[in-house]
């Protein structure tokens, strides 16, 4: 009896770990999609990032080109200028160049700034990009990691599947009684385990709620548990407990 009791627990335990690493495995395709989703979140910020800073540049390029046109109107004027026949009209051309030439140095103090922004953000994009290269290659280690722990729990759950179709194949030639009990008590239940131990008190092992009617004896024999009114699951007596337990 005790050996029979053994292999139902062991059945339990290998039924409890299968379990477990089914949740586990059905976590995992999740996992490599979040971890999926971090890489092209930092793919895209860098790519943000180098637009921030191809933008900057095509603003110091407008600038050029403005302060160019500028000093090309400049030029122009003062050949005009040369060329002026009265003092009227030098002096308007004169007024001109003048303000032409504020011009250029608001425009050439705005694009130092945009130089200078230019700089600083290739700075910061070179120490970003290396922090998010770094962070990819941890994300793309994970995934990797992912992939190789989904091979190795399949290997293990097959394993754990043929250790259970051995425990069932006992228990179904000798305590098919308890193997049917077994079943339906995991079907009814939302939680593991099954089979649980007498508590003292008269205490369901599983719920830990007080037994209403415990016997010492069960009234069959070769059926050593009582089912707990309140959480439905099979309850060992202590006789029936094996020995090394």
């Amino acid at each position: 009896m005790d050996e029979a009791i053994q292999f139902l627990l062991t059945l339990q335990n290998y039924d409890m770990r299968l379990s477990e690493l089914e949740q586990n495995l059905s976590n995992i395709p999740q996992n490599i999609a979040d971890l999926a989703t971090n890489i092209a979140q930092l793919n895209r910020k860098i790519v943000r990032e180098k637009e921030q800073i191809q933008s900057v540049k095509l603003n110091i390029q407008k600038l050029e080109k403005e302060i160019q046109g500028i000093e090309e109107k400049i030029a122009i004027d003062k050949y005009k200028l040369a060329l002026a026949r009265n003092p009227k009209e030098s002096e308007s051309l004169a007024k001109k160049i003048e303000d032409e030439q504020c011009k250029i140095s608001l425009q050439e103090e705005l694009l130092l700034q945009t130089m200078l922004e230019l700089d600083d953000k290739k700075i910061e994009f070179s120490a970003f990009q290396q922090t998010a290269q770094d962070e990819i290659f941890k994300i793309q280690s994970e995934q990797e990691y992912q992939q190789q722990r989904t091979v190795d729990l399949e290997k293990n759950r097959v394993e754990i599947q043929n250790k259970i179709a051995v425990m069932r194949s006992i228990l179904q030639e000798n305590h098919v009684h308890w193997l049917q009990h077994y079943d339906k008590t995991k079907k009814a239940i939302h939680k593991m385990p099954c089979v649980v131990a007498f508590r003292p008190g008269n205490v369901c092992g599983g719920c830990h709620l007080k037994l209403s009617d415990y016997n010492d004896q069960t009234t069959d024999p070769y059926f050593p548990f009582m089912i707990c009114e309140s959480c439905a699951r099979m309850i060992m007596s202590p006789a029936a407990k094996p020995r090394d337990s």
